[in-house]
């Protein structure tokens, strides 16, 4: 999966979480700081964490991401 993928991923489910939205989203904030900085295995990293915060880690599209 590539790394905008992953980041689009992230995005789409940011919010549906309501109690650690507020980590999801500073995680795909930094994942796209790291992204436009050209660091591409730290925004696949951040991304990847705030798919963890938002969907957690036994949802189908996080391990999808970590393989």
């Amino acid at each position: 999966m590539t790394t905008l993928k992953i980041i689009r991923l992230a995005r789409q489910h940011v919010a549906n979480d309501a109690a650690t939205e507020s980590s999801a989203r500073l995680c795909l904030s930094d994942a796209l700081a790291c992204y436009d900085a050209g660091d591409l295995e730290s925004a696949v990293q951040r991304a990847i964490k705030s798919l963890a915060y938002s969907i957690g880690v036994f949802h189908r599209d996080y391990q999808r991401t970590v393989k």
